[in-house]
């Protein structure tokens, strides 16, 4: 049962006859059931306050000490509280409270909508008597995550979450033997971890190797049916992984087994259509062609359902008076459009990532990832590939003088619809860790940065501000040629 609910919690929902069993055996748990209840109901922040997990975290007596090496006692000494009858039910209690962190860090500054939730809710006040205000208790929690002397981004939300996640899945994992796919919630933590720091970090991706290779000596894994769905998630985070660490052959290959593996072809081919409102004649149009060999993804109850499109960031139609919002095809019925499902959508979208890695940057280029996110927006299903497809789509009209205005709306709408609570944070989940989602900030950088093309600059300064990106800021002041403000604002930031 233990191998199922670690399944259930990777894909982040039950199916049907999942759910039955679950009420039965698993929800009945003392410890660990009701746990297992918040964390697939979305519910990551009663997880960290459940009296369980509160005690755990707040026993014994606290020395004036880091707060990593803290919860690592903790963590330890409750699990080195175990006999042989509990000890599978304290390994799954401490691995859902670090999936759950690491859920709720997303959460906090990826996904949306914002987490409030402060340390002290739930680690010992005694803990934060050491420093004399708040800010320097999230000084000293993010030096405990920078590695290899690699600066971290200072404005991230509620560090102490990844810190926590980090402590279980990473430090203690080698503990917690009931659970064979806990490195691929390792490798989760790790690549959220990385996205923070300013480079590369050997130490995380001697992390990363180690993670893959355990994670693919779980031959069950792949051979069984079942798991075909995760299987194809488990490789496009690995190739997503690999990409960041420049390495283009490991994550090619990656790429290439996840595409195999959902038995879909994709093509970038040639149709007649028409892209502006004034053209007489039918010319040649990139767009991608999607078949399938077999259907052995979609229409299974091991698929997440789709998010209503309400429930989605708005995708702002183009209102040029020239150019059309899309290409219109002379023979639309050419290309059957198949209903794609959400690892079919995120395969089209790694192999779209795959092949911006790996050309030049060049007009022909941006034309064919134009025909990518063309063909996955035809599609609004699921948060996680509709916002990195609109991110992707943006920075490439950036250069368009008839789009740019579209691309610094869409951003706006972005970066709005993260303080969204309408969309419950278990669809903006749905499939998030096989999507190269950007972080909040770097949406809000990119909004800034359109802003400032559009002339904009006040409006960009605010955002600029807001982000602390001090050397944004200054490049702001001298292209509009306040030279003085940019001498006094150096002159007053020198401390930061």
């Amino acid at each position: 049962m233990v191998r199922d609910v670690e399944l259930a919690v990777l894909r982040g929902f039950l199916t049907a006859s999942e759910t039955t069993e679950c009420k039965q055996n698993v929800f009945t748990a003392a410890e660990s059931g009701p746990l297992l209840q918040s964390l697939l109901d979305g519910r990551f922040k009663d997880i960290l306050l459940n009296p369980v997990i509160l005690d755990i975290l707040t026993a014994g007596s606290v020395a004036e000490e880091k707060i990593d090496s803290y919860l690592e006692k903790q963590i330890l000494a409750y699990l080195n509280a175990s006999t042989e009858d509990d000890k599978a039910e304290r390994e799954m209690v401490l691995s859902l409270l670090g999936v759950a962190c690491l859920q709720l860090f997303a959460q906090s500054n990826w996904t949306g909508p914002p987490v409030q939730i402060q340390p002290q809710d739930f680690l010992p006040a005694t803990l934060f008597q050491q420093f004399a205000e708040p800010q320097a208790a999230t000084a000293a929690i993010l030096s405990s995550l920078v590695l290899d002397g690699e600066s971290i981004y200072s404005l991230v939300s509620n560090p102490v979450l990844l810190l926590l996640a980090r402590v279980i899945l990473v430090n203690c994992s080698s503990k917690l033997e009931s659970f064979q796919l806990l490195p691929w919630w390792t490798l989760r933590c790790v690549s959220i971890h990385q996205q923070l720091l300013e480079e590369r970090s050997p130490q995380l991706f001697t992390v990363v190797q180690a993670c893959v290779e355990e994670v693919m000596k779980t031959e069950a894994f792949f051979t069984s049916e079942k798991c075909r769905h995760l299987a194809v998630q488990f490789h496009l985070e690995c190739g997503y992984t690999f990409l960041f660490y420049y390495e283009y052959k490991k994550a090619k290959e990656h790429f290439n087994c996840a595409k195999d593996l959902s038995k879909l072809q994709i093509s970038m081919t040639g149709a007649l259509g028409k892209r502006t409102r004034f053209q007489e004649n039918y010319l040649a149009q990139l767009i991608i062609d999607v078949q399938r060999e077999e259907e052995v993804l979609s229409g299974s109850d091991l698929t997440p359902e789709p998010t209503p499109l309400e429930k989605l960031p708005k995708d702002h139609d183009l209102t040029d008076d020239t150019v059309l919002n899309k290409i219109s095809l002379a023979e639309p019925d050419q290309f059957q459009k198949l209903e794609l499902c959400a690892e079919e959508q995120a395969v089209i979208l790694g192999v779209c990532m795959d092949f911006q890695k790996n050309s030049p940057v060049h007009k022909l280029t941006e034309e064919e990832l134009l025909a990518f996110t063309s063909c996955l927006l035809s599609q609004p299903k699921f948060w996680s590939v509709e916002v990195t497809s609109l991110m992707l789509r943006t920075k490439l009209e950036k250069r368009s003088s008839r789009r740019v205005e579209r691309a610094m709306t869409q951003t706006q709408t972005l970066v709005d619809h993260f303080e969204d609570k309408g969309t419950p944070v278990l669809d903006r989940l749905k499939i998030f860790y096989c999507c190269p989602v950007p972080p909040h900030w770097a949406i809000q950088r990119q909004l800034a940065s359109l802003l400032i093309d559009l002339g904009c600059t006040s409006s960009a300064l605010q955002v600029l501000d807001i982000l602390e990106a001090w050397e944004d800021v200054v490049i702001c002041y001298e292209r509009t040629g306040q030279h003085g403000k940019n001498q006094g604002f150096q002159n007053s930031s020198g401390g930061h």
